[in-house]
C-alpha cells in the first residue's frame, strides 16, 4: 500500500534542506517560500522532533529534496514541487495527482488577503477537487479569487474558467470576480468590444495586479480539451499555431520553444490575461506534467514565464536530463 505524502511532511525536508545543506537563513527561508518566520521555525523544530533531522537529513520515504533543488537551480525556479505520478503518459492520471499536489502548495502559500488569478484546464480542475479536502484547515480572510481568462465551451464544465474561479472562491471562503465574457472572441472587433465592457476591464486590471497566479501550462495537441469541446478551436488553427512555432501556452497565450509570444489572429482575439501581464505577477506558479507537456513546460521554464513549477517526478528528471 502506498504511503500519502502530505505537502507538510514534504515542506518539512524542504525547509530542514534548506536550512541545514544549502545553508539559508530562516529569514531567507520565509522569503522564498513565502512563510513566516516563525512558521520556518516552527517546522525546524519539528523537523528535529520528528528526527528528520540528526546529523545530515533523512528523507521522509516519497519526497524528492534533490530533485526539487536540482530544478530551481537549473531553471532559476523560486520552488519547485515534484509529486510522484502513476501513470506518466495519461494526461487525466498526471492532471488529478499533479492537481493534488498543487492544492496543497497553495494552502500552504496563500495568506489571509492575497489576490489570486487562476486560468483553466485539467490540472486546475484536479487542484480545485482537492482543495475541498483540505481547505478546512486554513482561515483565508479577504482572499480573492479572480478569472484570468473568458470561458471556453460550456460554463457548466469543471475545466471552464468561470466555473473553476467560483468554485475556488467558495472553497476558500474568498470573494470571486469573473469575466463576463468569452475566451475567444468570433473576430478581432468582437475582442475589442469585450475590452470596453466596465467588468471585463474591471476583472483584466484586478487579475494583472493579482499577488498570485495559478496558470496551467498547455500544448498544442490534437487530443487537447479545446479541441475535445469542439466548438472553441480548430485542429487546423492549432496546427497553424505549430507552424509558427507554437509549442505550448500558459492562459491560452501560445509561445515558442524560447518562450516567446507567438502572434496570431487567434492570440488577438483572446480575452484574457497577456503573457507580458502574467510576467509581470510577482509569484507565478505552473502547474502541469505528462509527457504531452514536456517540451511546452520546457519552453516556459526557458521564458522564466513562471516563478514556481509543480509537476511530476518523471518530467522534472527529464527536464533535467534535457535542460
Amino acid at each position: 500500500m502506498a504511503i500519502e505524502i502530505s505537502d507538510h511532511n514534504r515542506l518539512l525536508v524542504k525547509v530542514a534542506h534548506l536550512y541545514y545543506e544549502d545553508g539559508l537563513t530562516q529569514v531567507e527561508i520565509s522569503r522564498r517560500l513565502r512563510l513566516s518566520r516563525q512558521k520556518v521555525q516552527r517546522l525546524l523544530q519539528s523537523a528535529r522532533d520528528q528526527g528528520i533531522v540528526q546529523i545530515s537529513i533523512r528523507p521522509i520515504m516519497g519526497i524528492i529534496p534533490e530533485l526539487e533543488t536540482n530544478l530551481e537551480e537549473r531553471f532559476g525556479l523560486g520552488e519547485a514541487v515534484i509529486v510522484e505520478t502513476t501513470s506518466y503518459e495519461d494526461q487525466d492520471t498526471v492532471a488529478r495527482e499533479v492537481g493534488a499536489g498543487a492544492a496543497e502548495y497553495i494552502l500552504r502559500v496563500l495568506k489571509p488577503g492575497d489576490s489570486v488569478v487562476i486560468s483553466w484546464g485539467g490540472t486546475l480542475r484536479g487542484m480545485v477537487n482537492s482543495l475541498s479536502a483540505n481547505a478546512h484547515r486554513k482561515n483565508f480572510d479577504g482572499l480573492k479569487v479572480i478569472q484570468g481568462l473568458g470561458g471556453l465551451g460550456n460554463p457548466n464544465n469543471e475545466t471552464h474558467a468561470a466555473d473553476l474561479t467560483r468554485r475556488m472562491a467558495s472553497i476558500l471562503g474568498g470573494r470571486v470576480v469573473l469575466m463576463p465574457a468569452p475566451g475567444i472572441a468570433g473576430s478581432r472587433s468582437a475582442q475589442q468590444a469585450f475590452h470596453s465592457d466596465p467588468f471585463v476591464v474591471q476583472a483584466l486590471e484586478e487579475a494583472a495586479q493579482a499577488d498570485i497566479a495559478i496558470m496551467g501550462i498547455g500544448a498544442p495537441r490534437a487530443d487537447s480539451i479545446l479541441i475535445q469541446q469542439g466548438n472553441i478551436v480548430s485542429w487546423p488553427e492549432l496546427s497553424r499555431l505549430a507552424e509558427l512555432g507554437a509549442v505550448g501556452d500558459i492562459n491560452l497565450r501560445y509561445f515558442d520553444r524560447m518562450g516567446e509570444r507567438v502572434a496570431s489572429d487567434l492570440d488577438a482575439r483572446v480575452i484574457g490575461l497577456t503573457i507580458e501581464d502574467i510576467k509581470r505577477i510577482k509569484h507565478v506558479v505552473g502547474i502541469t506534467g505528462g509527457s504531452a507537456k514536456l517540451y511546452a513546460i520546457e519552453a516556459a521554464l526557458r521564458g522564466k514565464l513562471v516563478d514556481v513549477l509543480v509537476t511530476d517526478h518523471i518530467t522534472a528528471q527529464k527536464l533535467l536530463d534535457d535542460g
